[in-house]
């Protein structure tokens, strides 16, 4: 299971009422609040992570540029972005597709497909 802190960077910090009172989507694995200072997100892996702000992000384009939601939803956003497995999921998974494909172009090149050699 994937927490992620949403630390308080506005005069409030977000609450599972927020969720509510705006009704916002809740991560696969629901929200949870620790003591006064702490609300966490938590996921199954880092794949259901970014789809979750993927989709907070389109939220974002819909609401007013002067709501409370908005901020809500970019603080929200920014600390899955910023979060250290997130990120090393995201580097490490784009290499990993990179390479994969590179590798597959190459054994393309070196062993051709039995057809070629037909012809």
């Amino acid at each position: 299971m994937l927490r992620i802190n949403l630390p308080p960077t506005g005069p409030t910090r977000v609450t599972f009422a927020d969720f509510r009172k705006y009704r916002l989507p809740v991560p696969s694995k629901g929200v949870k609040e620790r003591g006064k200072k702490e609300t966490v997100l938590q996921f199954d892996n880092e794949d259901e992570a970014v789809i979750y702000a993927d989709h907070l992000e389109e939220i974002v384009t819909t609401v007013s540029k002067n709501s409370p939601e908005r901020s809500i939803l970019r603080d929200m956003v920014t600390a899955i972005r910023n979060d250290d497995t997130i990120r090393n999921y995201l580097e490490y998974s784009s290499i990993y597709t990179w390479v994969k494909n590179r590798v597959r172009s190459i054994r393309m090149a070196i062993k051709p497909s039995a057809s070629f050699l037909k012809n």
